[in-house]
Order: C-alpha cells, then structure tokens, then sequence
C-alpha cells in the first residue's frame, strides 16, 4: 500500500494589525498539527510590498528574502490565507502579497499584470479566514473574496460547511472567523477558536487524502498503463 514519503507541509498566511487574527491562526494551526504527520508553519504577510527594500537591505538581499518566501510557498500542500474585513473584503497587503509572489519570477519586459496565469500554486488545496469588528462587519464577503482569489490561482478549496446543529450554529460555512471589537483586539472566544481548530484539523485530513489518494492513482497508471521500453537503437521519448 501507498504510503506518503513525507509529512503534509500546510503553510498558514495571514496578515493582522492587532493580533486577533494572528491568535485564529495559532488556532488553527493547533488544529493542524493535532492530525499526524503533518507540519504547520506560519508567514505573516507585512505591509510593505515584498520587492521594497527594507532598512539595511540591497537588492541582493532582497532577493534572498524573495526566495525564500516563494520556496514556502512552493513547498506547502495547504494554503490556508487569514486576512481581516476591510470594507468588505481582504485587507490589501494579502491581495498585493499575492500578485507579487507569483509574478516574481516573470522578467520586468513581461506584462505581469495578469498573475492567474502563472501556475505556482496550482493543485494546492486552500482555505480561508477572517475577522471583523462586529458581527456584520464584512467578514462572509471578505472569505468570499479570498477563495475567489485562490480558485483563480487554481487551489482546491476545502471549507467547513454549515457546523452542527444546522442552522443553530453561529459559524461561517466558508470559514473561521472571529469578532474583535471596536478596538481590533478582542480575542477569539472558546467557540471561534474551537471552529478554527477543527477547521485547521479538516484541512490537514483533506490534503493528506488528496497526497495519499494521488499516490495511489500514479502508482495503478503505472502498472495498468506502464510506458513502453523504446525500441534498440531509438531515442528516448
């Protein structure tokens, strides 16, 4: 039987200027890491475009930062992306962080305003999650906002659906979120961080069944359609 060859990378995104959403994501990494074999990172996203020099840095050493944070990225299975309501949608150092990761590698002469052509992140699985200071406060349409950002950059998404009891459950079926207050910091209460730790736990489980279940389905190709040897004397296909 298949076995995975390595732990599930999932990698936890996320930007906050107040520290609520920074404490969903712990969460949900907790919930992340209560499935085994599976490693959970953070990155928190700043303000400052990624190709912005900062203080003391050239633009080698920028690059070097560059680099690194697109192999995270690159080397996560899961995706899952927190950023607070403004105005109804993602907050914009996500969206930005975004279009310049996958752009980096394009050449300046070439037009990289259209970053849902580059496949960086595609087949990775996705999720989302959010806060707002009040309980309308934006925080449905900012999830929205956010996978549909990652369906166009090709990620599978994994939500939590309506929590049980249906229709009793104060939960967003797209997402974790929290309500932080007029003041941006109050912490996630026992039921929004219980919804985020196991929403962290199903991203961990899906992604480990979809590695899992890929394996398999190319270990059956290969036996059921195996590549034949080239012929004596041909050039390899």
């Amino acid at each position: 039987m298949y076995t995975l060859p390595r732990e599930t990378d999932i990698l936890i995104v996320y930007y906050t200027r107040f520290g609520t959403l920074g404490r969903l994501a712990e969460e949900i990494a907790a919930g992340a890491r209560s499935v085994p074999r599976t490693t959970v990172s953070l990155l928190r996203v700043e303000d400052q475009p990624i190709e912005e020099l900062r203080p003391g840095e050239d633009e080698a050493a920028m690059r070097r930062r560059r680099a690194v944070i697109l192999q995270r990225l690159a080397a996560a299975d899961a995706l899952i992306v927190g950023a607070p309501s403004y105005f109804g949608s993602m907050a914009s150092p996500v969206k930005r962080f975004f279009e310049d990761c996958v752009t980096a590698s394009i050449p300046p002469m070439t037009d990289r305003s259209r970053p849902w052509r580059q496949h960086l992140f595609h087949r990775k699985v996705g999720g989302a999650f959010t806060t707002s200071a009040t309980p309308h406060g934006g925080n449905e349409q900012t999830l929205h906002s956010i996978l549909t950002m990652l369906i166009h950059l090709g990620l599978i998404l994994v939500t939590p659906g309506q929590g049980a009891p249906i229709l009793e459950n104060e939960a967003a079926p797209y997402g974790p979120t929290a309500i932080t207050g007029p003041e941006g910091d109050r912490p996630p209460g026992p039921a929004e961080a219980e919804a985020a730790r196991a929403y962290g736990a199903l991203v961990a489980e899906v992604t480990a069944w979809l590695r899992w279940g890929r394996g398999e389905w190319e270990r059956w190709r290969a036996t059921a359609y195996p590549t034949p040897a080239p012929a004596s004397g041909a050039p390899p296909t």
